[in-house]
């Protein structure tokens, strides 16, 4: 039973990981997007 959760708990730390990371990339995409497509156009 302990296993099991332990388990479940790696797999929401490594989730809240993960989508940790997809904002953060966003957030520096949404901050480089003006600048980039100002250079482009």
């Amino acid at each position: 039973m302990a296993s099991k959760t332990s388990a479940r708990e790696e797999r929401k730390k490594k989730m809240v990981r993960l989508i940790a990371l997809v904002a953060c990339c966003a957030l520096v995409i949404t901050a480089i997007l003006p600048y980039v497509a100002s250079a482009l156009y």
